[in-house]
């Protein structure tokens, strides 16, 4: 696990040789252990990489990689974790290989197979490949889009970073905002690849690579999309579920130093767990709790790892921990981000890299077994206003003001808060499922967003299946999945040189999880059908069947309290929000109206990140 930096100078200023390793050094927490730069000798381009040491500890790994030949040269970020099979097969088709390192082994694949050799790989990686003789650069990002890549190109430049603030760290880049991806922002709380919040900067979507040739050309191909296999409809067996599971855990067992995995008690962690137990693995599991019971897991997760005899340490987090944490989420977070379970990753991810060096999460396991509430409500919801949509109430809502509507409703004792008529009004007026979703996962409705100057989201109807679970599904898995949950846990561990992995996101238990049948995962108003099933052989049902926490942080009661201040400042805001819009939504939030929090939260973040980066 590391990461990586590097640029190509086509014309202008040249200031990538003096930048590249203060660039590179920006992101040290991220790869502690050792570090290396390359420069070309025939052209204004360099490399950049540091390093966290997880598979082969020795000096044979170190990076920049470059060929016997010196034409290739590979910075890479991340773990192969079949490498071994694909050193293998490699050297059945006559190639020679030491394969002590998944590094080693990448290098010779695509030197091998080409661009191709991505077919081949199982795992988490962002890597750049550059060809010195044909003058090429290749920029590429996994299947699930785990590890990130942003590049930045003006026809003068392009440069690329495992995170943001290497960018920034190059002093010729234009740090303007993107205000199209401020919507996504302020609508989802993250920015969907291929979106950034700068201008002239993206992300290399999941599963896609980029090649830049000597004329400053780009071409960019997806090699995988996942929505194809929700149209799989294949049965559920439970040995072929087993095997697919057990494959993709023990694969991200692989390591030279210690694993620890991460435990709430809920039903996906608990799933990782029960896997390794019966892989025969030794483990140590690790939990985040509160002082505020509604929102602490750490009785579940010791009951889990005492059902399975298996050690568990828990950590709580304090008002004052998490207010400490506040402070650096803009510079660990180096896009604005609003996900407020970020703080309590941070906090888990310090804790343990003072024990492990690589640890198991459970991401994934909800997108791929319908394990949001939010799925049940939103086709709850679509079925119950099927009448309503045709009466076309959406639109007899609309003929007058959201004030005046709230008023009238009042007067024959209907007391509902702005966020939920919006809501309501928004999909009553929906015309499809999807749309129906769209208002259902976001927060600035379209009318906040106009009223703020902010641009209309992107239709979701790519994503549009038979089955409204699927349709769900698929879009969180490709959006929220990468964009979110993996940005959360990449950047919280990263920063403190601690290894995530993502044992429920092998392609083979991917491929089996999605091509399923999707009524096979749902039970009434439930999902996770299949986890559940496989988790009763080992677990009290007790702890299988309880309700569904999630990862939640009392942010909003902080914030009425001790956090208040976080609110007192809301310079910068111009040109970007409405002030009157946002000096009323704090001030209905002051007074205990009904008041979506997660919009004042975002608003916070952008101000926060905004500061920080003096953007």
């Amino acid at each position: 696990m590391c990461r990586i930096v590097g640029g190509w100078e086509f014309s202008g200023e040249a200031a990538l040789f003096d930048s590249i390793e203060t660039m590179r050094d920006t992101m040290s927490a991220g790869g502690p252990d050792d570090f290396g730069v390359y420069f070309s000798p025939s052209v204004s381009l360099a490399l950049g990489h540091r390093r966290l040491s997880i598979i082969d500890l020795s000096n044979f790994s170190h990076q920049p990689f470059i060929s016997y030949d010196k034409r290739f040269v590979l910075v890479f970020n991340g773990e192969i974790y079949n490498y071994k099979t694909i050193a293998q097969s490699l050297r059945i088709e006559g190639v020679s290989l030491k394969a002590q390192s998944d590094t080693e082994v990448l290098l010779a694949g695509l030197l091998h197979w080409g661009i191709e050799c991505v077919e081949h790989l199982d795992g988490m990686f962002a890597f750049a490949l550059w060809d010195e003789v044909e003058q090429k650069l290749i920029l590429c990002r996994d299947r699930i889009g785990v590890k990130p890549l942003y590049y930045f190109f003006d026809s003068k430049r392009f440069l690329f970073a495992s995170e943001l603030k290497a960018l920034f760290a190059y002093p010729f880049i234009n740090k303007k905002i993107n205000k199209e991806s401020l919507s996504y922002f302020f609508a989802y709380g993250y920015i969907p690849a291929p979106h950034c919040i700068l201008q002239n900067c993206q992300k290399i979507q999941a599963g896609s690579y980029l090649i830049l040739d000597s004329q400053a050309k780009i071409l960019q191909k997806q090699y995988y999309h996942s929505k194809k296999y929700f149209m799989a409809q294949q049965p559920y067996n439970l040995q072929d579920f087993k095997i697919a599971l057990h494959d993709s855990v023990a694969k991200r067992m692989v390591s030279d130093v210690s694993v620890g995995v991460l435990l709430s008690g809920g039903v996906d962690s608990s799933l990782v767990c029960v896997a390794l137990k019966e892989l025969g693995y030794s483990f140590e599991t690790f939990t985040m709790g509160f002082h505020e019971s509604s929102f602490d897991e750490t009785y579940f997760a010791k009951q889990v790892a005492d059902s399975l005899n298996v050690r568990n340490t828990s950590f709580i987090c304090s008002l004052q921990e998490a207010k400490d944490l506040i402070e650096k989420l803009p510079f660990i977070y180096d896009e604005p981000f609003g996900d407020t379970s970020a703080i309590p990753t941070l906090l888990l991810s310090a804790n343990m890299r003072q024990m492990v060096k690589v640890a198991l999460s459970a991401d994934g396991g909800d997108e791929l077994g319908v394990g949001y509430e939010r799925y049940f409500w939103a086709k709850e919801r679509w079925d119950s206003y099927k009448l309503w949509r045709f009466l076309c109430a959406g639109k007899v809502l609309s003929l007058l003001s959201p004030e005046m509507s709230l008023a009238i409703l009042q007067k024959i004792g209907v007391k509902i808060g702005i966020d939920k008529f919006l809501r309501i009004k928004n999909q009553l007026k929906a015309r499809s499922f999807m749309e129906h979703y769209q208002v259902e996962i976001t927060h600035f409705r379209k009318e906040e967003l106009a009223q703020n100057f902010l641009l209309p989201l992107a239709s979701l109807e790519d994503y549009k299946f038979k089955n409204p679970y699927s349709s769900m599904t698929c879009f969180d898995f490709c959006s929220y999945l990468p964009d979110d949950i993996m940005v959360k846990t990449d950047r919280a561990s990263m920063s403190v040189g601690l290894e995530m992995r993502e044992p429920l996101l092998g392609n083979q238990f991917v491929y089996f999880m999605l091509s399923l049948n999707i009524l096979e995962k749902i039970c009434g108003k439930e999902g996770k059908a299949v986890y559940k099933n496989y988790l009763e052989q080992f677990l009290p049902k007790e702890l299988i069947y309880r309700p569904k926490m999630g990862f939640g942080i009392p942010i909003e009661d902080w914030v009425r309290s001790d956090l208040h201040y976080l609110l007192e400042d809301i310079s910068g805001i111009e040109g970007f929000l409405d002030k009157d819009f946002v000096q009323k939504l704090i001030k209905d939030f002051d007074e205990k109206k009904r008041v979506d929090f997660a919009k004042i939260w975002y608003i916070y973040t952008f101000l926060a990140w905004r500061k920080a980066w003096r953007i």
